[in-house]
């Protein structure tokens, strides 16, 4: 896939012009005509590389440059300069462009320097999420030692809190006046150490580090735990959410915090492809066939792109920024499932927007 370009200079024939090769050769190109409006546009188009003269008529080309590498140092730039100004091009390299090349520019030296721009944003890029990953595996190691510390004195005030419980529960105690109330506080000690233990159990799943064991549960329960913890940030993003859970009784087997993640990382994605300007989030849930269910998550985002559909479970891929995804989510998704006996897919079928389907084996439900 072509890097995007963008082209900040203020003779606009000359920018057209290289626009117009530019596209023939099948590269996305954006254009401004000077300073502001090209740093609005690096802001706005999120280009990969920026083709910058040296001289503009708001300001200088090395501003802009240093400005650039300030906000958007993932952003690869290529200054454009006359005969005259070459030292000026020199010094805006030591300032992080990659090249410079002096007008009148070929069209066939200003695509190579694209591609060189291009290939080095993406070896960065990669560079940065394999740093991502690692700090994601140490966070791993944490949570587990996390877990291991403050999972043993929460098990035991857990179980001293219930034998005390069971205590009162002797005729001795049947007559106390503060009966009760001491219930009551014995009560509240559990629940906070089940909340204790709940938090643990997050921080596992952040660090990758998540609870194996299977048990039988209702996947729209599952559901609905995953979109009540979505539901502010959904709502701070105007989006509106709703399920359907196809009638009749499906229990699944399955480790249920494994089930979660993979809902979650569907959930979150559909969400960050509303991000802008908000939409529609649907969760349904129903009976593939007698013996599995299928869970759709559908957006009304922009959809995936024909191009990249095929590359969006590979490990370290990903459209968004850094620092904005690992590139991780979706083969981590793709892994859990596969691993369960079940799957994920991209759905096409003609909706708006993106659809996700996991599918995964039940159980007959208990009667």
């Amino acid at each position: 896939m072509r890097p995007k370009i963008l082209l900040i200079d203020d003779e606009q024939d000359f920018v057209r012009l290289l626009a117009a090769r530019l596209e023939a050769r099948d590269f996305p190109v954006v254009m401004a005509f000077d300073a502001s409006e090209g740093l609005r546009r690096v802001e706005s188009e999120s280009p990969s590389v920026v083709v910058l003269d040296v001289n503009l008529p708001d300001r200088s080309g090395l501003d802009v440059l240093r400005e650039i590498k300030e906000r958007w140092p993932l952003v690869q730039v290529v200054m454009l300069t006359g005969q005259s100004d070459v030292g000026t091009a020199v010094a805006g390299m030591k300032l992080g462009a990659l090249d410079y090349l002096v007008k009148p520019v070929d069209i066939e030296p200003l695509s190579r320097a694209i591609e060189r721009a291009g290939a080095r944003r993406n070896d960065q890029v990669e560079s940065l999420r394999m740093i991502e990953t690692g700090k994601l595996a140490a966070l791993g190691r944490l949570a587990e030692g996390v877990a291991h510390e403050i999972n043993n004195p929460v098990n035991t005030m857990m179980q001293k809190a219930q034998w005390a419980g069971e205590l009162l529960e002797e005729e001795e105690f049947v007559s106390c006046g503060s009966l009760p109330e001491i219930q009551a506080e014995l009560e509240g000690i559990v629940r906070q150490a089940r909340r204790c233990k709940d938090i643990v159990s997050k921080l596992m799943s952040l660090g990758g580090r998540i609870d194996p064991r299977a048990t039988e549960f209702d996947p729209c329960q599952a559901v609905q735990m995953v979109l009540d913890q979505a539901g502010g940030r959904a709502r701070n993003l105007g989006v509106t959410v709703s399920t359907f859970f196809e009638p009749g009784a499906v229990a699944v087997h399955l480790p249920r915090a494994e089930i979660e993640q993979v809902l979650t990382h569907l959930v979150d994605n559909a969400l960050d492809a509303m991000a802008p300007c908000g939409g529609s989030l649907m969760v349904t849930v129903r009976r593939q066939d007698p013996s599995a269910v299928r869970i759709e998550v559908a957006d009304t985002g922009p959809g995936v792109a024909p191009a990249i559909a095929e590359r969006i479970f590979e490990p370290f891929f990903s459209t968004k920024d850094v620092g904005t995804g690992s590139g991780l989510g979706l083969a981590i998704c793709h892994g859990i499932m596969k691993s369960l006996g079940g799957d994920v897919e991209l759905v096409r079928d003609g909706r708006a927007g993106a659809v996700f389907a996991v599918s995964f084996p039940t159980i007959p439900a208990k009667g």
